[in-house]
């Protein structure tokens, strides 16, 4: 008997096949005469958990070789109709659980399916380019999946980046702000690039979206600065994703060739179900604070006019007075989502408003979602499925970085500025009030899936998209009242007070057409036959407007066509398209050995014009050795064996391969050109060579272990190289010169620590290392990342690099530093700092990250959740303790309390260090654990929910950031300068979150 793939990625799969002999056991029955069709009944049942009985919800129920199915609702529970007369075989597959077969009849209303917990699911379908993907037993390479329905209970995550936090080894989350309405950056295993993007691609339902890490407001004032950390990937609504996959690496982003080579995120949203409708709902209510702001933000030191040492802490001081700096702000959400369908309809529709205040009064978040998946069956051998997901999102970013509250009390003192209450340069609520970031985002992500099976032995499949993103952006700094203009002048100008306007309209479209093919044979009873192959085109659009202007007329007038004068204009029109075909070969044999071969061919329209395509081969194994007769190992419940080499790209930037002109205006006021860049015909693509092994097993029907070790080279790597004067173009020229390495491995475990029938208790987590290094440059020996961070052969990518004191004497009395001698570099003995070279201090991206949790069931009504993640081994540019010790101004303990300092830090921050730029103080470790998600679940009884008409609901008490053990010397070692690397200057921390949730379904 053989039944269609599961329709979704997580939850259950139910099958229903034909058991009316051997024929029909081999094919679906496609037809039935009017005689059976006059008989048809219903089926319906429910799914539970074997040992406690709890109902398995999203169980998905489709009868083998229809588009006939359903899902089982919160409650389990699932109905069939249109079922002909006869017995049929059901088959029951869900993620976690051992599979189950079971012969029901038609007309049956009251089947029970049990499953019992298994600690692997070899028969998990994976999203993997290919017709109706594949199940995990038959895939050679590491995929992480993802049940966001779950995780969303357990952690109030509001953005999918912060579903994934823990949850995926090898998936690094750099939060960056904890601001509202900011995002982070995400790699996979490590850094792989110099000069590229490192980000995943992600898709959608299949749908290419656009996925900008910086996007925000652009520079022009002093309310710009910091505020590029929005990320668009937050514009996914988490209520309407049903899983997640990640897809890791060269070995298994083959099929999705060049762009993949930093690895592939699939999103997969929920989806209809036939049936009456079912109707779900959610609603959010929590708070937004600023954890001990005035324990964790410095207290600055000065002289008093007695010579006293005093200390001021500005978050006290705005307390006390009754106006406090920050707030505690309010977050509420609402989802209301119905899905249902008969016969050839299924639909799945949902809305979401999300309203989010921040601790400040200048940062808050008010989004709408709505989302429609409509699933057609247009014929017997013919599948529509239509995805739309639609964003409006108005964004107040707030100030990071620059002028911002934060700012003024880092570098804050009575002393210094008595006219600002101690606040450097301006008080809080100056910036608080004029200076605004502002992002409006018009989106939208539609697609449409054709699944045709022409022949048994035959299926195809096209996906046509778009992901459209209208972004208006605008820096304000208001127009100040009488009060506050004298600050805002002291800092920018005689013309600050009347404030100014930058503003950035974006247009971003992807375009995307997906055509795959899968031919499936049986070549003898033992070993089968699939042959894939397809195409791909992907087309980037990419377009933007800036304008800006300076001097308002009046208050309230925040227009760039109001300003007295005028910033030039600028525009740009990005144009990328990428067009690949690939072909797949895959073998089983006896269901537990398969061997899979692909190539990939790519152009791309950044490729020089003297290189045409380039090619990506894959090759992949997996055994499931524990289904082999001879396997007789008790406690090894099943084992896999897997192992995959593949290749995969990094196109160039757009126009990276072009020589280019700019306008430049002639000294007669005609229009002329001048050159802008030299361009490269023979630039390629960055190519990453990855070899994976690893093992999925589970032992004692109590823990599942999954473990990878993979070695990825890059060769080609695209450097920017400075250009000759005398070829007449100023500038970079971008070329293949670079060659990197990155090697680790990942480990995750699930323990299944006590099963009992009142109680259950799961132990769990993730880890993860990586090392990455340059092995090639060409001729340079390094290159500079900006800053103190450098490119350098033998070294990590981007690595911190910098002047470093080894040595100094200390007086005992007056703890005065003298004789201070740094680093002479390797092999070297210390020299005087003037003389000493920049030395190697320390890596940007973590080497180690991972995560622990654990989950009690308590009398299958309470579950208490905990989550604790790490990053350990890398470094961050604290300039926040540069500028306080005197960089900017000279209020950090140290300089008035040396006592409590080391004989090295001292020295590190003398004049004698701070003159001749010895940094080396202010890269400091920031590795850190962080308690980031707590919540309790109450299930709530039936008989409670029946008098108000509910059939299931559940009450979610959960808490976000709550805690944080480090060494670093900053607020957060998570904060982190917007597109700066590893610096961190005044950044907002991760906020603490309390959500209460209430979903229910009727």
């Amino acid at each position: 008997m053989r039944a269609l793939p599961s329709l979704g990625i997580l939850g259950a799969t139910v099958s229903l096949a034909f058991a009316t002999g051997p024929a029909a056991a081999r094919e679906p029955v496609l037809e039935a005469d009017a005689a059976v069709l006059q008989q048809a009944r219903e089926i319906a049942g429910v799914v539970v958990e074997s040992r406690t009985m709890r109902p398995i919800a999203g169980a998905q129920v489709v009868i083998d070789g229809t588009s006939n199915g359903t899902v089982t609702d919160v409650s389990g529970r699932f109905r069939l109709g249109n079922v002909p007369a006869g017995e049929f075989s059901l088959r029951v597959v869900m993620i976690g659980y051992s599979t189950v077969v079971q012969t029901v009849s038609a007309g049956a209303t009251d089947v029970r399916i049990e499953l019992s917990e298994s600690a692997i699911a070899l028969d998990e379908v994976i999203v993997t380019g290919t017709v109706g993907g594949q199940q995990r037993r038959a895939i050679g390479n590491s995929v992480s999946t993802v049940n966001v329905v779950d995780a969303l209970e357990q952690s109030a995550a509001r953005d999918v980046s912060s579903l994934l936090n823990g949850r995926a080894p090898g998936v690094t989350i750099s939060q960056g702000s904890g601001r509202i309405g900011s995002g982070p950056t995400i790699q996979v295993r490590g850094r792989s690039t110099m000069s590229l993007d490192s980000e995943p691609i992600i898709y959608i339902d299949g749908v290419r979206m656009y996925n900008d890490v910086n996007s925000g407001p652009p520079a022009g004032g002093l309310a710009a600065q910091g505020a590029r950390s929005a990320s668009r990937l937050g514009d996914i609504n988490p209520d309407d994703i049903e899983s997640i996959e990640v897809i890791k690496g060269p070995a298994a982003a083959t099929i999705y060739g060049t762009e993949a080579a930093n690895g592939v995120i699939q999103i997969i949203t929920k989806k209809g179900a036939s049936g009456a409708a079912r109707w779900t709902g959610r609603i959010e209510q929590g708070a937004v604070t600023f954890r001990n702001a005035a324990d964790r933000i410095p207290t600055n030191f000065f002289l008093n006019e007695a010579g006293e040492v005093e200390g001021w802490n500005g978050v006290r001081q705005e307390e006390e007075r009754g106006t406090p700096i920050y707030t505690t702000g309010h977050h509420q959400a609402y989802n209301l989502s119905v899905a249902g369908g008969q016969n050839l309809l299924r639909y799945y529709v949902s809305g979401t408003l999300n309203d989010t205040e921040g601790v400040e009064p200048n940062n808050y978040e008010r989004r709408f979602s709505g989302h429609v998946n409509l699933d057609i069956a247009a014929s017997e051998k013919l599948d529509i499925s239509t995805s739309l997901h639609v964003v409006r999102s108005n964004t107040h970013l707030g100030t990071d970085v620059g002028i911002s509250p934060l700012f003024t009390m880092l570098f804050g003192s009575p002393a210094f500025f008595p006219t600002s209450r101690g606040f450097y340069a301006m008080p809080p609520e100056v910036p608080q009030t004029l200076h605004d970031n502002i992002q409006d985002i018009n989106r939208y992500t539609g697609g449409i899936t054709f699944n045709h099976r022409p022949a048994s032995w035959y299926s195809q499949r096209l996906v046509v998209g778009i992901d459209y993103t209208a972004d208006d952006s605008r820096a304000l700094e208001r127009f100040a009242p009488p009060e506050m203009a004298p600050f805002t002048a002291a800092v920018g100008g005689p013309t600050a007070a009347f404030g100014r306007i930058a503003q950035a309209l974006r247009n971003s479209t992807i375009f995307t057409g997906d055509f795959a093919g899968t031919f499936t044979f049986d070549l003898s009873p033992s070993i089968n036959s699939a042959t894939s192959f397809g195409a791909q085109f992907v087309r980037k659009d990419l377009r933007a407007s800036t304008l800006g202007g300076t001097i308002f007329p009046a208050p309230g007038v925040e227009t760039v066509s109001a300003t007295a004068i005028k910033l030039d204009p600028t525009q740009t029109v990005l144009v990328n398209t990428t067009l690949g075909v690939y072909g797949q070969q895959q073998f089983g044999w006896n269901d537990r050995l398969f061997l899979t071969g692909a190539l990939r061919i790519d152009n791309n329209s950044a490729f020089g014009e003297d290189f045409d395509f380039v090619v990506y081969p894959k090759v992949s194994a997996s055994w499931v050795v524990s289904e082999e007769p001879f396997w007789n190992v008790g406690f090894v419940d099943a084992l896999k064996l897997r192992a995959a080499y593949g290749q995969s790209g990094q196109q160039p930037d757009a126009f990276a391969a072009l020589r280019t002109l700019t306008s430049a205006p002639r000294g007669n006021g005609t229009s002329g050109v001048t050159p802008q860049s030299f361009g490269n015909p023979d630039l390629k693509p960055e190519r990453g060579t990855e070899i994976e092994l690893g093992f999925e097993t589970a032992l004692f029907n109590r823990l599942s272990l999954d473990f990878t070790y993979f070695n990825k080279r890059t060769k080609d790597a695209i450097i920017e190289r400075e250009t000759a004067p005398s070829g007449g173009f100023p500038g970079n020229q971008f070329v293949n010169v670079g060659e990197i390495s990155n090697r680790g491995v990942e480990l995750a475990a699930v323990l299944q620590a006590l099963t009992r029938d009142n109680l259950a208790i799961e132990i769990g987590g993730n880890i993860a290392t990586n090392d990455d290094k340059v092995e090639d440059l060409g001729e340079l020996p390094f290159l500079a990342d900006g800053g103190l961070q450098r490119h350098a052969v033998g070294y990590p990518i981007g690595g911190f690099w910098a002047r470093r004191v080894v040595s100094a004497d200390r007086d005992p009395n007056t703890h005065a530093v003298s004789n201070i001698l740094c680093d002479g570099g390797p092999g070297n003995d210390p020299v005087p700092c003037p003389q000493a070279p920049q030395v190697y201090l320390g890596r940007v991206t973590p080497s180690l990250t991972g995560a622990v949790f654990a989950n009690i069931t308590i009398v299958n009504r309470v579950t208490l959740h905990g989550l604790v993640d790490f990053q350990d081994g890398h470094k961050r540019y604290n300039v926040a303790d540069w500028g306080r010790c005197g960089a900017v101004i000279p209020v950090c303990e140290a300089i008035y309390r040396p006592e409590k300092y080391s004989t090295l830090y001292l020295a590190g921050i003398s004049p004698v260090a701070l003159s001749n730029a010895v940094e080396g103080a202010f890269i400091q470790d920031a590795s850190f654990a962080k308690l980031r998600e707590i919540s309790a679940t109450w299930r709530i009884p039936e008989q409670l929910l029946g008098r108000v008409g509910m059939s299931a609901a559940s009450l979610t008490l959960a808490g976000r950031n709550l805690a944080t053990w480090t060494s670093y010397g900053g607020l957060d070692p998570e904060s982190r300068n917007p597109g700066a690397g590893g610096v961190d200057q005044a950044v907002t921390p991760q906020l603490t979150q309390f959500v209460a949730t209430l979903n229910f379904s009727f």
